[in-house]
């Protein structure tokens, strides 16, 4: 069997929505699909089969300051207004397609991570209702987003736990994968300021999550060589952003937004033959 992953990277997933477009249009349809954090917010459009849904969102919203502000944090502590994006754009303004999502034959995995020790929790879309509630858990990165309580969890963004999810999507039994980096091929991983600033947080309150943040870098990077290493072999086909294309991650500059997005659909067209190989051949 074949697998999907997408990598988070807020707006930077517009990159992912372009290669989704692209798979809808030439009909590539992988039986299994795994997201963490924005890559499982629009992973989900993908397994309801709704072209342009991810874009058409981005292009209504992102310079309304209702829906991205920092002014919003007054107001609903979080960067983002996350009523208005994960229950009512879905269910009122732009609907997400429930009935096409859960009836799909296609395998959804939603990555998050508890909000004390940081393990990761591994969701099927079985495990999805009616409220964006999963998504908005799965991109609820600390600092930007408060933690979503789901079904007796408390959780946050699932990239904290497994920011690169290949190892999962093999663990579940597919040898061959399409990985969808949101990062150029000369990214590299360390120790950021809001990741020293979780580190100072967690502090004695969770040895586990200290313990991991310090990892967390080495582990990406390790994931991220393996895709550069892998890249192209009858095992995987990764798909990396070009260095001229990359943009802050919470960016209102719709230009910028726009051609990430034609660069991601330009990216897996061009590599089209390879990845319905890959479908085929597992």
């Amino acid at each position: 069997m074949s697998g999907l992953v997408l990598e988070g990277g807020a707006f930077r997933g517009l990159f992912s929505c372009g290669v989704l477009d692209a798979l809808l249009d030439e009909q590539v349809e992988f039986p299994y699909v795994i997201g963490v954090s924005s890559g499982a917010s629009y992973g989900i459009s993908y397994v309801s089969r709704q072209r342009g849904r991810n874009w058409e969102v981005t292009q209504s919203y992102t310079q309304s300051s209702d829906y991205l502000h920092a002014r919003n944090f007054l107001r609903h502590r979080s960067i983002m207004n996350t009523s208005l994006v994960f229950d009512d754009i879905p269910t009122q303004h732009i609907p997400f397609d429930f009935s096409t999502f859960f009836s799909s034959p296609t395998k959804f995995v939603t990555v998050c991570a508890d909000a004390f020790s940081l393990k990761g929790y591994y969701y099927p879309k079985e495990e999805y209702d009616l409220s964006g509630r999963l998504c908005q858990a799965s991109c609820s990165l600390p600092f930007y987003f408060p933690p979503v309580y789901f079904k007796g969890r408390k959780l946050v963004d699932g990239g904290l736990a497994d920011p690169i999810p290949l190892p999962h999507s093999e663990q579940d039994g597919n040898e061959a994968n399409l990985v969808v980096l949101t990062k150029p091929k000369s990214y590299r991983h360390y120790l950021k300021p809001d990741e020293r600033a979780l580190l100072m947080y967690y502090g004695r309150r969770s040895p586990n999550a200290t313990s991991w943040l310090r990892l967390r870098p080495h582990y990406f990077n390790y994931v991220f060589s393996r895709c550069l290493k892998e890249d192209g072999s009858s095992k995987n086909v990764s798909l990396f952003v070009d260095e001229e294309y990359m943009i802050p991650r919470f960016t209102r500059d719709l230009d910028k937004l726009k051609a990430l997005y034609e660069h991601g659909y330009e990216a897996a067209m061009h590599r089209m033959d390879e990845i319905k190989d890959l479908v085929r051949a597992k």
